[in-house]
C-alpha cells in the first residue's frame, strides 16, 4: 500500500520530492511561460480591439496582469528566500505560491473568452478556441515537467470555457469543446512522459554523483593508510577548505566540492615508498625529490575524468604544493595561475599541518600558525585568502577543537 501511495505521490506530485536542480528549473520555465502568456494576451487585445468593447477589454488586461505581476514577483522573491532558508517548509511554500499563480492564470484565460462571447463574430468562437489550445502548447514547454503544475493550469482553462462551449447551440461550439478537450488529453499524456523522464533524468545523475562522492571518500582513506598524519588531519583540513571556499565564493555547491576534493590533496602517496613517506625525522635531498612526485601521481591518478569531481580533485593533487610567489611545486605556477582550489587547499593543508603533532615536531599555537600565515601572504599564499582565512578564524578553530586527534 505504502509502495502505491508513493508512486502515486510521485506521478503526480513531483515537487514532493524537488530538488535544486529542478528548483533552478521551475525559475528558469517560469519565465519563459510568463513571457509567452504576456505574448499572447498583447496578441489578442489586438486581435479584438475593435470587436470587443474597450471596457472588456481593459478588465480582462487588468486581471491577467496582475496575475503576471503577481507570478513574476514569487519567481524573483522566493529563490532569495530559499537560498537564504533552504528547508522542506521553505520550498514546499514556494511550490504553493506557484500553484496558486498558475491556478490564477489558467482561471483567468479560461473566464476571458467567455466574457467575449457576446461581443464578438460566431466565427471567432473557433479561433478563440484554437488559441487556448496553443495556450497549453506553451504551458507544456514551459510547466510539463512539473506535472502537478502543468495540470493545475491546463484544467482551470480548458474546463471553463469547455463546458461553456458544451451548453451552447451549435455544432462549431461542439467541435471546439471537443478539440480543446482532446488537446488537453494530449498534452496531458505528452507531460506525463516528460515528467517521468525528467524525474529518472534526475535520479541517475544523483546515482552517478553519489558514486563519484564515494570513490573520493574511499580513496582519500586509502591515502591515509599509508601516511604518518592522521584522519583526523583530512578531515580538518577539508573542513577548513570548505569553510574558506564558502567565505570567497558564497557558492555552496563549489565549497561542498572543495570539501571533497581538499580530502584528496596527498592521493598521490599511495604511489611512495613506505621507507619514504613513513621515515622519522628530516628527509634527505634525494628523498625529499621523490616525496615531491606525489603530486604528479595524484595528477595521473586522476587525470582524464569526465566528473567535474574527479577533475575538481586532480587540480587539487597537483596544484596544492605551488606557492603564490612561483618558488613551489611541480610547475612553479605563480599567483593566480595557481587555480582557486589549489591556493584555498594550501592554506588549510599547511595550518592543519603547523599546530599539529608530528614525530618529528611539536605542535604550534594556533596564534603562531596564523601569524605564519599573515607573514607569508604573498609569498607562500595568496595574500586575498589569507584575509579571508583569518575573517573566518572563530569557525576554524571552533571545528578544530571538536575534532583533536
Amino acid at each position: 500500500m505504502t509502495k502505491k501511495i508513493n508512486k502515486i505521490t510521485r506521478h503526480f506530485l513531483f515537487e514532493s520530492t524537488i530538488k535544486k536542480e529542478a528548483l533552478e528549473q521551475i525559475v528558469k520555465n517560469s519565465y519563459i511561460s510568463i513571457f509567452g502568456h504576456l505574448t499572447i494576451l498583447l496578441a489578442v487585445v489586438y486581435i479584438f480591439f475593435n470587436i470587443t468593447p474597450l471596457h472588456i477589454l481593459i478588465l480582462g488586461s487588468t486581471v491577467h496582469l496582475l496575475i503576471l505581476l503577481g507570478r513574476t514577483y514569487i519567481i524573483v522573491y522566493y529563490p532569495k528566500f530559499i537560498k537564504e532558508n533552504a528547508s522542506n517548509k521553505s520550498i514546499k511554500t514556494y511550490i504553493l505560491y506557484q500553484k496558486l499563480g498558475v491556478i490564477s492564470s489558467g482561471l483567468a484565460w479560461g473566464s476571458s473568452f467567455i466574457l467575449f462571447q457576446e461581443n464578438i463574430p460566431h466565427e471567432y468562437h473557433f479561433f478563440m478556441a484554437t488559441i487556448l489550445v496553443g495556450m497549453g502548447g506553451i504551458s507544456i514547454t514551459t510547466l510539463g515537467f512539473i506535472l502537478s503544475l502543468y495540470l493545475l493550469f491546463i484544467i482551470p482553462m480548458f474546463s471553463v470555457y469547455a463546458v461553456w462551449l458544451f451548453f451552447q447551440e451549435g455544432e462549431l461550439y461542439t467541435i471546439s469543446a471537443i478539440l480543446m478537450l482532446g488537446a488537453s488529453l494530449l498534452y496531458y499524456i505528452t507531460a506525463k512522459h516528460y515528467n517521468n523522464n525528467y524525474y529518472s533524468t534526475i535520479l541517475e545523475r544523483e546515482k552517478a554523483q553519489y558514486a563519484q562522492k564515494e570513490m573520493v571518500q574511499r580513496l582519500s582513506i586509502a591515502s591515509e593508510l599509508k601516511d604518518n598524519e592522521t584522519g583526523m588531519h583530512i578531515t580538518r583540513m577539508s573542513q577548513y577548505a570548505y569553510l574558506l571556499a564558502l567565505q570567497v565564493t558564497d557558492d555552496k555547491e563549489y565549497a561542498q566540492s572543495i570539501l571533497l576534493a581538499s580530502s584528496m590533496h596527498d592521493v598521490g602517496k599511495i604511489g611512495i615508498p613506505d621507507c619514504i613517506l613513513l621515515k622519522e625525522g628530516k628527509l634527505d635531498k634525494e628523498e625529499w625529490e621523490i616525496m615531491q612526485n606525489h603530486t604528479l601521481i595524484g595528477k595521473s591518478l586522476l587525470k582524464n575524468s569526465q566528473s567535474e569531481l574527479l577533475q575538481l580533485c586532480e587540480s587539487v593533487a597537483y596544484t596544492h604544493h605551488e606557492k603564490y610567489d612561483g618558488s613551489g611545486y611541480p610547475q612553479g605556477l605563480r599567483g593566480t595561475d595557481i587555480p582557486l582550489e589549489g591556493r584555498i587547499t594550501a592554506i588549510s593543508d599547511v595550518f592543519d599541518a603547523l599546530v599539529s603533532k608530528r614525530p618529528y615536531k611539536e605542535p604550534w599555537t594556533n596564534e603562531k600558525a596564523f601569524t605564519f600565515l599573515e607573514e607569508e601572504a604573498g609569498k607562500h599564499f595568496d595574500p586575498e585568502l589569507i584575509t579571508h582565512f583569518i575573517a573566518i578564524k572563530d569557525k576554524v578553530i571552533a571545528f578544530q577543537e571538536l575534532h583533536q586527534d
